[in-house]
């Protein structure tokens, strides 16, 4: 029997259409070592395939000493591939504040007017913290 050369495949996870804004589904399938697909790609629902990888995922909140705030993954490795892709967006602080008040417009006072004494103490605090860095730096 001749010998045949092995073929390698690798598995694939990728968005259907890479140049939407927001996925809706993601295929999976394998590739050979000149990146053509083999076989039946098999179509996922993005929210499924987000859920099962963000879900395995911490995330905090990455604050810059300008007051931009932005998310931040527990991997250092897909930290940097995120930020590389432009796929962390930075918000700036204030704009965090106006649209946490913009959400609580409509909400009764008694439910909100508690939450939004407890964020004003914060940014006082914030703001006291700031001002004290500021001298600290400039003496």
């Amino acid at each position: 029997m001749a010998k045949h050369t092995p073929i390698i495949l690798t598995p694939f996870l990728q968005p259907r259409d890479e140049g939407a804004a927001e996925q809706r589904m993601y295929v999976a399938g394998f590739t050979d070592e000149a990146g053509e697909a083999w076989g039946t790609l098999i179509p996922l629902d993005a929210e499924m395939v987000e859920h099962a990888v963000l879900g395995q995922q911490t995330f905090t909140v990455w604050g810059n000493s300008d007051g931009r705030i932005q998310p931040q993954p527990s991997s250092d490795s897909l930290f940097e591939e995120l930020l590389e892709k432009g796929q962390l967006k930075e918000t700036p602080l204030d704009e965090l504040v106006a649209e946490a008040i913009e959400q609580g417009k409509n909400e009764p006072d008694e439910e909100i007017l508690d939450l939004f004494e407890t964020l004003h103490e914060r940014l006082v605090r914030a703001e006291g913290m700031v001002a004290d860095e500021i001298a600290r730096r400039r003496r």
